[in-house]
């Protein structure tokens, strides 16, 4: 389960699926990503933002107002097993390399929570 709850991100530790990124112009009308921008998503250590999980980043084929990233099971499977939630902080960028900046991060309502749930143990 990988689910959206307000800046929040609740994804079940191992699991895969799609986080939907949406913005907003200064005068609140929906923004356009248009085609080439590269989006980048970024789990970061919680209280150590020197310290990346995951990094994520799509470059859009076309314009669009919605970005989807698609995420997977084997960046999701953090660490060791857990027996209660972990949280983690993330910020999306956009064009990170060349004039970049954040457009979801942490900002004067504190950070952008990714919080991993506990799994079930698997038989290998």
């Amino acid at each position: 389960m990988i689910k959206l709850d307000g800046d929040n991100i609740y994804c079940t530790r191992g699991d895969s699926g799609m986080i939907n990124i949406q913005a907003t112009n200064d005068d609140g009308t929906p923004y356009t990503f248009t085609a080439g921008t590269k989006v980048r998503f970024n789990v970061v250590k919680e209280n150590d933002t020197a310290t990346r999980i995951f990094s994520k980043e799509v470059t859009l084929d076309e314009d669009a107002a919605q970005v989807s990233i698609p995420i997977t099971s084997d960046e999701t499977t953090i660490g060791d097993y857990i027996n209660k939630k972990v949280t983690y902080w993330y910020e999306v960028e956009i064009n990170p390399e060349a004039n970049g900046y954040t457009i979801i991060g942490y900002d004067e309502d504190g950070p952008k929570k990714f919080i991993l749930l506990p799994e079930g143990a698997r038989n290998e």
